[in-house]
């Protein structure tokens, strides 16, 4: 089953995506599924009643805050004015393989959940613990080889 966010419950959320990531605006109906996930979707779209699930899985609760799946970083990514990441194209293998990434100490960056980036590439979320980011990505979606 699924709800959409509207009034407190999306405020406290869009209050939330801002002191992480910066996002101001949200610019997608989000609608709740299950008790910790989160799914983008659109105004038409979450008119119908009768499906089963609506949109696209983009975030979901964790005991360090809000975290973005790869499609929710392609989605917000863009909007995201701090707690971004960006790597170099040469790194982007090494972090679809499943592995952390060090980090030199004159990064921007908060501890906790990170998006990471090369370019126009989102790439998904880590954990970054002050010394490298932890690779958050599903062992499903990292690349086997």
């Amino acid at each position: 089953m699924w709800k959409i966010l509207d009034g407190e419950e999306l405020e406290r959320l869009r209050k939330r995506l801002f002191e992480r990531y910066g996002i101001t605006e949200i610019p997608y109906v989000i609608v709740k599924s299950g008790k910790r996930k989160y799914r983008a979707t659109t105004k038409d779209a979450s008119k119908i009643r009768i499906a089963q699930l609506v949109g696209i899985y983009v975030l979901k609760e964790t005991p360090f805050g809000l975290m973005f799946s790869i499609e929710g970083t392609q989605l917000f990514g863009p909007l995201a004015r701090k707690n971004v990441f960006e790597i170099s194209s040469e790194i982007i293998e090494k972090w679809m393989h499943g592995e952390d990434l060090e980090v030199n100490s004159r990064n921007k960056l908060e501890r906790g959940l990170v998006i990471v980036r090369s370019e126009d590439l989102y790439l998904g979320s880590g954990l970054y613990d002050g010394q490298r980011i932890r690779n958050l990505l599903p062992k499903s979606r990292k690349v086997v080889g």
